[in-house]
């Protein structure tokens, strides 16, 4: 019997195993860095109407996420924890309110229980939720809003459900934009066609409240913007909706099998569980067979457009959630999970070996392999219940929360070598504890340095910005576009810190008169300690 306390406990304990690891771990380039550098310069700025990334005005996404990691920084500090901890919690209220919906398709507590861990336990989702991202607070929207939408269609109309799901679609609008009607409005239309259960849901009164709970949350920052950026308004409509479909502007165009493989793999091993439903379509219960529209939909959309990401999809690993409990519940066989457990142990496996054969864990390869074991132990624990769906569920659901804690703890000491710059930011703060030297990234875009350093870089000769929105010329201390502003800067500046590809030093040091030492060397990039030779 699962009581309220036991749905609390959980939520605690899960809140805590996302949150440990985020403090050490290193910004990934270049997507969380980017967010978490916008966030920085948003509290260094005082200006949080305006997202603004390395000096220049950054509109590619509204701002809510970046008010979170803001809120986070100011609590905690310009760290990894701070910047990812409203994150988390957003994380826990996804599975919180996943829990609440099964409510809606499941009478007892316990099949509640299990649709959230089957969230809680897939690999995007933990993955997603320990990094700075738009895409876990779009998730916790999608969710929550569906609750009171699916309360709405299948238990009770009332006011509360239709203004709770305007200010939710709402929030998520000044989140991400118009995507979180993919998950929520156009399956809900598209079920008008298919399922009598979706219509007649909401009357013109209803839909008043909801259209007008829904401005009231997300107009004001738009309104507020494009009164300051006149163009914004073309800008959000055309480059950042329609060119994200229909073109590769952004160089996110992958192949046509790119969502199938990547649903596949990071929705394992519920997945299997998942494709059983699907299978038996015909044989499931009415009231579920509606939500396959809630992922059909959106991944169709997200199949046509041109631009693909693979953490597009996480919007809808809720409801993919309950249909794999579904599949859990009333398909279940003991020769899959059988087959569940011998194929995850490949994960531990390649634990334990990559401590032999991956030079920068060698020096940890004792606690690697203790991890390994450890993994290799709960899955021969999982074993023994493989003919109930209700402990394996538990049990494997447990490896696969396990794993992910575990290996986030070796990722710091990997850090250089997945493109993770902590460290060499970490070795400049000592070089130059009052961060009066300035730091060129030089025909490269690297915030997390800039981030490390609570100190904006100069990024230079990397042409990678929309400078449609730039009113003055005070972004050009700290983004050179041509190359008599790099020479300009080395003429005024005696010594300064250099990050580059190694291949291009040689070369650097011919164009601008300089002489340079390197100071961390990392894979692709290294950084070096330069001195103008004109000036000594």
């Amino acid at each position: 019997m699962i009581s309220n306390r036991s749905i609390v406990f959980f939520l605690l304990l899960y809140f805590f195993i996302l949150l440990i690891p985020t403090y050490n771990l290193p910004l990934f380039e270049t997507t969380e860095a980017r967010y978490s550098e916008v966030a920085r310069e948003m509290i260094a700025t005082g200006n949080y109407l305006e997202p603004q990334f390395e000096g220049v005005k950054h509109f590619h996404k509204p701002p809510f996420a970046y008010w979170m990691m803001a809120a986070g920084m100011k609590i905690f500090g310009a760290n990894g924890f701070g910047i990812r901890f409203f994150g988390v919690i957003a994380a826990v209220f996804s599975v919180f309110f996943l829990y609440k919906t099964a409510g809606l398709f499941f009478k007892e507590k316990q099949d509640w229980f299990l649709n959230s861990l089957v969230l809680a336990s897939s690999l995007l989702f933990l993955v997603i939720s320990r990094i700075a991202s738009t895409d876990i607070y779009l998730t916790f929207f999608t969710i929550a809003a569906q609750y009171f939408l699916f309360k709405q269609i299948f238990y009770e109309k009332s006011v509360f459900n239709v203004s709770a799901y305007g200010i939710l679609l709402g929030l998520g609008f000044i989140t991400k934009g118009p995507i979180i009607f993919l998950f929520t409005i156009l399956p809900y239309l598209a079920g008008k066609i298919f399922f009598k259960s979706h219509r007649q849901n909401f009357s013109l009164k209803d839909i008043a409240y909801t259209l007008l709970l829904f401005l009231a949350v997300s107009l004001p920052w738009y309104i507020a913007v494009i009164v300051k950026n006149p163009d914004l308004l073309y800008y959000f409509l055309k480059v950042q909706t329609v060119d994200r479909v229909a073109t590769n502007r952004f160089g996110r165009d992958q192949e046509f099998y790119f969502f199938f493989i990547i649903f596949l793999v990071s929705f394992f091993p519920h997945v299997v569980y998942f494709i059983k439903s699907l299978i038996n379509f015909k044989k499931m219960d009415s009231f579920l067979k509606p939500l396959f529209l809630y992922i059909l939909v959106p991944f169709i959309v997200f199949q046509i457009s041109v631009s693909k990401l693979a953490t597009y999809i996480l919007p809808f690993y809720g409801t993919a959630s309950m249909i794999a409990y579904y599949g859990y519940k009333n398909f279940n066989s003991k020769i899959i999970n059988n087959s569940i457990i011998v194929i995850s142990f490949i994960l531990p496996a390649a634990l334990a070996l990559s401590g032999y054969i991956y030079e920068p864990l060698y020096s940890l390869r004792y606690l690697v392999i203790l991890c390994a074991l450890i993994l290799v132990i709960l899955l021969f624990a999982v074993f023994k219940y493989a003919y109930s769906y209700k402990s394996f569920l538990r049990g494997i659901s447990l490896f696969y929360i396990a794993l992910t804690f575990l290996l986030y703890f070796f990722v710091p000491n990997i850090g250089p070598e997945i493109n993770g710059f902590k460290q060499m930011s970490q070795k400049l703060n000592r070089l130059d504890p009052e961060r009066s030297v300035q730091t060129v990234l030089f025909d490269t875009s690297k915030p997390s340095i800039s981030f490390y350093r609570n100190k904006l870089a100069v990024t230079a000769l990397e042409d990678d910005r929309y400078l449609g929105f730039q009113k003055t010329d005070n972004y050009k201390k700290y983004y050179f576009t041509a190359e008599e502003q790099m020479k300009q800067f080395v003429g005024t500046h005696e010594m300064f810190f250099l990050v580059t590809k190694p291949k291009k030093l040689l070369d650097f040091e011919k164009r601008y008169n300089t002489q340079c030492s390197v100071v961390f060397e990392q894979r692709k990039y290294s950084a070096y300690q330069c001195i103008n030779k004109g000036l000594e």
